[in-house]
């Protein structure tokens, strides 16, 4: 980490509900991280983890209520070369289920998108246990365009200039955030404040299969 950004980050410290927890192998915070959070005037609070899956989630869990940005070894910011080579802008992935729940989703992936001047994609999945003649896929598939629809609205109407896409998905929520998933970042909601605290199978997914750093923030109590 650099010494620009050492006034802001804590290891050993009493729990901050309102830093960005980030859990990493290396002793280290990206660059685009403590840029991000001194702009919002906001603390980082670095996690040492093993590297594997079942560390990560058993930290997660231990931080609920909390934003944990769980890193994977290839940085968002050191990935710059990989977008050339396909030509396209970074991504950020937001992964939409209700925005009575989501909201915090909706906001964190579209301050970390104005932070890393990526493209910001919002997704919603459709389950495929819905047959194509099942009774309530309409219903589901029209609630899912609802939510996008009005998940974009309040994007551009705080950020005019922001390019937002909506993707609606026929795969289980699970699904959406594996391994198939082209993000640089992957945003979701995370665990309520409650006791026991339980990660759901999305949030799991995507701390096992996801190929980019994922960021989890917290679903309302």
């Amino acid at each position: 980490m650099s010494a620009r950004g050492s006034a802001l980050v804590t290891r050993q410290a009493p729990p901050d509900r309102d830093a960005l927890v980030v859990v990493a192998e290396q002793p280290d915070v990206p660059g685009w991280v403590v840029d991000w959070c001194r702009r919002a005037g906001r603390a980082v609070q670095l996690q040492p983890a093993a590297g594997t899956a079942e560390d990560c989630i058993g930290i997660v869990v231990a931080m609920a209520g909390r934003t944990v940005l769980v890193e994977r070894s290839v940085l968002v910011e050191r990935s710059a070369p990989v977008h050339q080579a396909r030509g396209r802008r970074p991504r950020v992935v937001a992964a939409v289920r209700d925005l009575r729940t989501d909201g915090s989703v909706l906001a964190e992936a579209t301050a970390a998108a104005e932070q890393l001047d990526a493209a910001l994609v919002l997704a919603h999945g459709v389950p495929l246990s819905f047959g194509e003649r099942s009774v309530g896929l309409a219903e589901a598939v029209a609630r899912g365009r609802r939510v996008l629809a009005e998940a974009a609205a309040r994007v551009m109407a705080t950020h005019p200039g922001r390019t937002v896409t909506t993707r609606l998905l026929r795969m289980r929520p699970y699904e959406l955030v594996g391994e198939g998933v082209d993000a640089d970042l992957l945003v979701l909601g995370g665990l309520r404040r409650r006791i026991p605290a339980r990660l759901g199978l999305v949030a799991c997914s995507a701390l096992q299969h996801a190929p980019c750093p994922v960021l989890l923030t917290p679903r309302p109590a």
